[in-house]
């Protein structure tokens, strides 16, 4: 590989999360265009008046579980929605500025191990990203379909009743009649397919960063064995050989500090998201299983199958990279301890050391309350269990 071509790990770089933040116009830039605003713009507002119509809906309809929930399941992931995209807006250049620093990073290392370990990493998160994407598609496709399968099949059997919108959700009356009734359709079409694109992206990126910082740290690591790789057969190292030492790891310190701050930057930007992903994941999970216990109908069941798998695959997400994150960064303080530190004189064992104490403490994509990982993530699934059975003896 020589240095002037691109890094393999470029090929596959936010590959899936840029595919669909291109789409809603919220790919971080450095300068925004008019046209990339403008797809903002509507893919905000048709989120928003999804979120807003949904859950006053639910509200209203309190007496009705089933179309309560029915209502409230899309409403509060496009609210929480409504806030991630606020919030990527808001900052996008700081966003902008964390992905061209992470950026820098890959490319620094051509290594072909190197890169093949994060194309590897990269290639794990975007198929993550593309099964969020594949299941939302599908469960805002059986959303739009569902009513219209329905009023075709009393169509043909002439039964009284008319085609319905594919949300519950409380629109002015002019909306839900002739001539308009077709408009407000497709408005509920695009505010579904906006949502599934939002949550695909900003999931997406973030798990996407946590892989793609767990790399860094892997190669950290293996920086630190190559050092040490060709002086194991020596009793000690010499003044020259320590001075070689310090040279290499005032690189690696370097790089170590660079990441640890791109991972609190990650975790500052993303701590409002993560905190309200987390608080409304239970809700949203016993929600959707619920409603796949009380509807009767087995088209409306195979709906919020999907939708469960997406939500399963949104919290896993999450739990998933924030525990890339905390290992990989262990990991570094584990790697330091199995090297001949103890040959080296005081000036590089004190080097080593700071290293070693900075490392031992994990970086965490910490939250208040919530601390992303894959035990957090077999907690909040035991917790919807409890909460699911609890309603069901009310039932």
């Amino acid at each position: 590989m020589t240095d002037s071509s691109e890094p393999a790990i470029m090929q596959s770089f936010y590959r899936i999360p840029r595919f669909s933040g291109l789409i809603l116009g919220i790919w971080p830039e450095d300068k925004r265009s008019w046209d990339k605003n403008l797809l903002y713009a509507f893919g905000f507002l048709v989120i928003l008046i999804g979120a807003c119509g949904e859950n006053l809906y639910g509200f209203a309809n309190l007496d009705n579980l089933v179309s309560a929930l029915e209502a409230f399941c899309p409403g509060s992931t496009k609210a929480v929605c409504v806030l991630k995209l606020s919030i990527f807006f808001m900052y996008h250049r700081q966003w902008f500025g964390f992905v061209e620093r992470l950026r820098g990073l890959l490319c620094a290392t051509r290594s072909d191990e190197a890169q093949r370990m994060l194309v590897g990493l990269s290639t794990i998160a975007n198929r993550l990203s593309l099964l969020l994407v594949s299941s939302g598609s599908i469960t805002n496709t059986a959303f739009n379909v569902q009513p219209l399968i329905m009023g075709l099949l009393r169509w043909l059997r002439e039964l009284p009743g008319q085609v319905e919108l594919p949300f519950n959700i409380i629109l002015p009356d002019w909306a839900t009649q002739s001539p308009f009734f077709p408009l407000s359709y497709l408005l509920l079409t695009a505010s579904g397919a906006c949502t599934v694109f939002a949550f695909s992206f900003i999931d997406g990126f973030f798990v996407c960063s946590c892989m793609y910082i767990s790399g860094v740290f892997w190669i950290i690591q293996q920086d630190i064995r190559s050092i040490f790789v060709d002086l194991d057969e020596a009793e000690f190292f010499t003044p020259a050989t320590n001075a070689a030492i310090r040279t290499r790891l005032v690189s690696i310190i370097d790089r170590h500090n660079t990441i640890i701050d791109l991972s609190t930057d990650l975790t500052r930007q993303f701590t409002v998201i993560v905190l309200m992903h987390f608080l409304s994941a239970a809700f949203v999970l016993c929600s959707t299983i619920l409603d796949i216990m009380l509807n009767t109908s087995s088209f409306s069941g195979l709906t919020y199958i999907c939708y469960t798998i997406a939500a399963l695959t949104q919290l896993f997400l999450y739990c998933y990279g924030g525990n890339h994150v905390s290992e990989s960064s262990l990991a570094v303080a584990d790697t330091l301890y199995d090297v001949a530190w103890y040959k080296c004189d005081a000036r590089t064992r004190k080097m080593i050391l700071m290293i070693l104490r900075r490392s031992q403490r994990a970086k965490t994509i910490a939250v208040p309350f919530f601390t992303p990982s894959l035990p957090a993530f077999s907690s909040i699934l035991s917790t919807t269990g409890s909460y699911i059975t609890l309603l069901n003896t009310f039932l």
